[in-house]
């Protein structure tokens, strides 16, 4: 279990409302979940939301980044491990894989994930701007220097498309469910030989496409 996550022995009503908040705010979106509904499901009053989290903004917030710390944190560091041909490919398939998985494991908590950066994607909040600066560039912008890497002369805007592009193909799970879900899993095959699958088929048009030339990319 995550350390940060034992403090529920400490505080448990601190965690029994960022957990509901997090269930609501997958489900209702931001502008339709009010403090006393999040209460309500973590069965606290109203007073200790606010004296745990300030506000319902700041709620929110937190819940964004104990999703990034726990979850998407640990790719920090897949640039820096690129020396060679080997590395960067293996530096592609395992973001191709976190990403995937991210957006099409059944577990709840991916799911719940899943969920809020869909609603943020396509109903943004006052926080949008604030959120894809510390949360979501930093994941989506590993894609962006491996690719460089392959890239170094091209033209921005060449990058930029190959980025897009590549980065589309991971992104369209997000919104997945019924009647999307029809067309972006395949239900002939589990859940994780999809997955598998997917990450080989994107990775492979990276690679049928490019390959490493330098880490430098300053």
């Amino acid at each position: 279990m995550n350390e940060v996550r034992d403090t529920k022995k400490i505080l448990p009503a601190y965690w029994h409302i960022l957990d509901a908040a997090r269930e609501l705010f997958a489900e209702l979106g931001y502008r339709d979940t009010t403090v006393r509904l999040i209460a309500r499901k973590a069965e606290v009053n109203g007073a200790s939301v606010n004296y745990y989290f300030r506000s319902k903004e700041s709620l929110y917030e937190t819940i964004f980044s104990e999703a990034f710390e726990k979850v998407s944190k640990p790719q920090m560091g897949l640039v820096a491990t690129v020396k060679d041909q080997g590395t960067w490919e293996a530096a592609l398939d395992a973001w191709v894989g976190f990403m995937l998985g991210l957006f099409l494991s059944e577990d709840e908590e991916s799911s719940l994930i899943r969920k809020l950066v869909a609603r943020e994607r396509s109903m943004p909040t006052q926080f949008c701007a604030d959120l894809f600066n510390s949360f979501f560039n930093p994941t989506i912008d590993i894609l962006r220097k491996l690719l460089k890497m392959a890239m170094p002369d091209s033209a921005p805007e060449e990058l930029h498309a190959a980025f897009v592009s590549f980065l589309g193909q991971c992104t369209c799970f997000l919104n997945r469910d019924p009647p999307w879900d029809k067309i972006v899993v395949c239900d002939l095959v589990s859940r994780q030989e999809w997955i598998e699958l997917m990450r080989r088929q994107i990775v492979g048009n990276i690679k049928t496409r490019l390959s490493f030339k330098t880490a430098s990319i300053m």
